[in-house]
């Protein structure tokens, strides 16, 4: 069973692109080095036909899902809460004021509850956020139609792929040093002896071997490069900008 073949069983496009996809690149040192080294192995193909066949996909979402559902608590801690909830807020100043307040007056509107002026966000905070997270939940509630909201759908796309990737942070790193480890070591490009301690021996690399460590090592600086925490904090943000401008179209 090839790539595109495993992706065509994953129809929904957020389940395929925020969930799948990180969970595939956490693997992916693996599936390079089993397509370059053993493609050949019946025993491998056939374990890894019968392991997509029999919920893999699923799993591999799933695991994709939860690492980055357990991170998000975390996250937003740090950042000094949600990121809507923030926008909301008349102390951020990320939205301008008569963009914020005509924002405020829909949603307070629809939901049939005051929003807090300021001095009343400083006294109570908590109750004020409150407010602001029951308002973002009516909006979320009301944009879920894909294709009125085409460029939301594609920003929590967009946030979904980056967090969940950051969750498989450590684990995708891991892969990509065991999988280089492997292929080393059983490859014999380096080579372990009681007295003569480690011995390297590129000559003994082969095409695919070499294919398989690069993947490795070019996956091993996308994780340790670009999914970061502020990554995962600009496509929130944006995400949750896209989510309020919804007002003025509903």
């Amino acid at each position: 069973m090839g790539l595109t073949d495993i992706l065509s069983k994953v129809t929904d496009p957020y389940e395929r692109q925020a969930r799948l996809y990180p969970a595939l690149l956490a693997g992916m040192p693996v599936i390079v080095m089993a397509t370059v080294l053993y493609s050949s192995n019946s025993v491998v193909t056939a374990a890894s036909t019968v392991a997509a066949s029999c919920g893999g996909l699923y799993l591999l979402a799933s695991i994709a899902r939860e690492r980055g559902r357990c991170l998000e608590p975390i996250l937003y801690s740090a950042w000094g809460g949600k990121p809507t909830t923030q926008l909301l807020r008349h102390s951020d100043r990320n939205i301008e004021g008569p963009t914020k307040r005509r924002y405020h007056t829909f949603l307070s509107r629809m939901i049939n509850l005051e929003f807090p002026n300021e001095i009343e966000e400083k006294s109570d905070p908590v109750n004020a956020d409150e407010i602001y997270q029951s308002a973002v939940r009516w909006l979320l509630n009301h944009t879920r139609d894909k294709s009125k909201h085409k460029m939301l759908f594609e920003e929590n796309i967009a946030y979904g792929f980056r967090r969940n990737a950051y969750g498989l942070k450590s684990i995708g790193i891991s892969i990509c040093l065991a999988t280089s480890a492997w292929v080393l070591i059983t490859e014999g490009i380096v080579k372990v002896g009681n007295e003569s301690g480690i011995l390297f021996n590129p000559a003994s690399a082969s095409t695919a071997s070499n294919i398989s460590l690069a993947v490795s090592m070019a996956m091993l600086l996308v994780w340790v490069s670009y999914f970061t925490e502020n990554t995962v904090r600009n496509a929130a943000f944006t995400y949750a900008e896209t989510l309020l401008r919804a007002c003025d179209k509903i």
